[in-house]
């Protein structure tokens, strides 16, 4: 086995020095346990990695180390399929119980994302601001705290871009436009937004308004979601739009381009979403592993 080989492959995902350093570490380990079983790394099956993390349970390990050590083996294997060392990777439907993770979501594919954007048809004040919105959730993929805080002057309609600003949990980031998407902020700013605030009389900088002076995310995006789910039944809510984008975004770009488009302080906030990924994009883990 080259470890070098695994290593390259994390660092064209985008993962960080120290990062590497300890998967690199937790396969060292993985594989003086196959060695010590007499297991050939690459016929390893799902059972046998029961018995890998009994092992880890019985050396001390915590539920929290020995999921850090399923996860790290399940990269391995992904790297193994890509080089194409083995079919299958055996760490896929195995969660440690007792490990506190993050909500998965059904994932919206492209198309999909694509479909409630040119299907939403509302031509009342409402309806183009909504769509600007929606806008701003399908392609740029922004949290709700992030819509409420923007101002028009966050908004380059001649660069085509978006000034996202950061937060005490979020980092700012300057995004691109799709070039769509461009002229309907264009109509939006100039001529919809200046309409809602003659027939609200409010004096406001924010970008997303409402007739009655209100700037209430929830309040519009509430009435968003109803409309979004006509077009696709699978629409929950804004977070599962964020994480269909995020995921998307895995697809394509490297972890350190992801975390900056999603504005994640964090880079484990951005690899947290590659579980949406790995676990054949299901709305939620059903499979736990009996560890007790």
């Amino acid at each position: 086995m080259k470890l070098q080989d695994f290593e390259a492959y994390l660092k064209s995902k985008g993962f960080t020095k120290k990062s590497i350093a300890n998967r690199l570490k937790t396969i060292n380990l993985y594989n003086q346990w196959t060695e010590k079983e007499n297991l050939e790394i690459e016929q390893v099956t799902y059972n046998d990695l029961l018995l890998f993390m009994k092992y880890s349970q019985q050396i001390g390990r915590t539920q929290k180390t020995i999921n850090h050590y399923l996860v790290v083996v399940r990269h391995f294997y992904d790297h193994l399929m890509e080089a194409g060392k083995t079919a299958t990777n055996p760490a896929t439907g195995i969660e440690v119980k007792g490990v506190k993770r993050k909500v998965l979501y059904h994932i919206l594919e492209t198309h999909e994302l694509n479909q409630l954007y040119n299907q939403f048809t509302d031509n009342s004040l409402k309806g183009i601001r909504d769509k600007v919105m929606l806008g701003l959730l399908v392609y740029q993929g922004l949290q709700t705290s992030e819509l409420a805080r923007l101002e028009v002057k966050d908004i380059k309609l001649r660069e085509g871009k978006i000034d996202v600003a950061g937060s005490v949990n979020s980092n700012g980031r300057i995004l691109k436009l799709e070039s769509h998407q461009v002229m309907d902020m264009y109509d939006y700013v100039l001529q919809t937004r200046p309409k809602i605030i003659a027939e609200s009389k409010q004096e406001t900088e924010k970008l997303l308004i409402s007739e009655s002076g209100g700037t209430q995310i929830s309040n519009f995006m509430s009435r968003m979601m109803k409309k979004l789910k006509k077009v696709n039944p699978s629409v929950q809510n804004a977070n599962q739009i964020r994480a269909s984008v995020i995921t998307k975004w895995l697809k394509t770009k490297n972890l350190r381009e992801t975390q900056y488009l999603a504005g994640h302080r964090y880079i484990s906030s951005t690899e947290s979403y590659l579980q949406n990924e790995m676990e054949g994009l299901k709305e939620e883990v059903q499979m736990f592993h009996p560890l007790g």
